[in-house]
C-alpha cells in the first residue's frame, strides 16, 4: 500500500559515504550482527529460505559484498526506526529490514531512498483509517487492517511479524519489505503509477506499455482460474502490480520467469539486477 501525501520530488543519488550524517563511524560489529541474524532467523524451526544464503553470499562471499555492507550501514545510520504500540527496536529489527532493503536496491549505485526518513514498525498487523465518497454526498469511513504502507511524506510502516515471515517465505513469494521498497522506489519520479524511474522518458513510455500487457495477461490468467506466481492483489492497480510482481522477482525468480519471461525481463531492467542468477531453483 502506498500513500501519496506530497507532490513531485526528484530522485537524489549519491556515492556511499564511509560515515553517517552524524559523523559517527559505523558499528564495527555490523557484519557480525547481519550474519547472526541471518543464521538465527532462517534456520529456526528447520525452515530453509534462499534469503539466508543470499545475504550470506552478498555480505561475505559475493562480488557485491562490500557495496551491500556499505548500503546497509548507511541506511541504518540515516533512517530513524520507531517502534509502535510498545515494540522495542532491536538490532534484529533494524538489520533484518535494512538487509532485505539493501538486496532490493543493490542495482543502483548510491541510491539510498533519500525521501524515506523513518521506518515505523508495529508488533503485528495494524488498523488504519480509510474513506470513500458516497454517491449521495458525504463519506464512508472505516478502519482497514494493513501489513505495511509507504507515505510520500517520508515514512515506511511495517508489521514486524510480516517482515520475518516475508524473509522466511512462509507464505510464498511475499515480502512486506520488498513490497514497500518497490513503492518507495516507484515514488522517486513523483507518483505511484507502477512505472519506476528509468533512464529516459522514452524508456519509461516503452516500459509502461509493455508492463500493461503483462498485467492484462496476469488478469486473464486469474479470470481463467490458472495458476499464477504471485498474489492476486497485484490486479488492484498498476502500482500494486509492480510492487507485488517485484516480491516474486526477488523471492521466486525462476517461477516468475517460467510464468512470463517478458515481465521478468522488464523487472530486470527496472531493478538492474538478475536474482535468477543467484537464487537456487525452488521445487515446483
Amino acid at each position: 500500500v502506498a500513500h501519496i501525501l506530497l507532490g513531485d520530488v526528484a530522485p537524489q543519488r549519491r556515492h556511499l559515504r564511509p560515515r553517517g550524517r552524524d559523523g559517527q563511524p559505523y558499528p564495527s560489529d555490523l557484519r557480525s550482527k547481519l550474519k547472526t541474524y541471518a543464521n538465527q532467523t532462517f534456520t529456526r524451526d528447520g525452515l530453509v529460505c534462499h534469503v539466508a544464503p543470499e545475504i550470506e553470499g552478498f555480505l561475505f562471499n559475493g562480488r557485491d559484498a562490500e557495496r551491500l555492507r556499505a548500503w546497509v550501514a548507511v541506511f541504518l545510520s540515516e533512517k530513524r526506526f520507531e517502534g509502535c504500540r510498545g515494540l522495542e527496536i532491536t538490532d534484529e529489527v533494524r538489520v533484518s529490514i535494512a538487509g532485505q532493503a539493501g538486496i532490493v536496491m543493490l542495482g543502483f549505485e548510491g541510491e539510498l531512498l533519500d525521501r524515506l526518513r523513518s521506518v515505523l514498525v508495529y508488533p503485528g498487523d495494524y488498523l488504519a483509517p480509510k474513506s470513500a465518497p458516497l454517491d449521495g454526498g458525504g463519506e464512508l469511513e472505516w478502519r482497514e487492517e494493513r501489513l505495511g504502507e509507504t507515505w510520500a511524506g517520508g515514512s515506511m510502516v511495517l508489521s514486524w511479524p510480516r517482515v520475518v515471515e516475508g524473509g522466511r517465505l512462509r507464505d510464498g513469494p511475499r515480502s512486506v519489505v520488498i513490497h514497500e521498497c518497490a513503492h518507495a522506489f516507484d515514488m522517486l519520479d513523483g507518483e505511484v503509477d507502477g512505472v519506476p524511474p528509468l533512464r529516459s522518458p522514452h524508456d519509461a513510455r516503452r516500459w509502461a506499455s509493455a508492463v500493461d500487457d503483462c498485467q492484462i495477461r496476469f488478469e486473464e490468467a486469474l479470470d481463467e482460474g490458472r495458476s499464477v506466481p504471485f498474489d492476486e492483489y497485484a490486479a488492484e492497480s498498476p502500482g500494486e502490480f509492480f510492487a507485488v510482481a517485484s516480491e516474486c522477482f526477488f523471492q521466486d525468480p525462476h517461477r516468475l520467469f517460467r510464468f512470463d519471461q517478458a515481465l521478468y525481463e522488464l523487472l530486470l531492467e527496472a531493478w538492474r539486477q538478475d536474482p535468477k542468477s543467484r537464487v537456487p531453483t525452488r521445487p515446483r
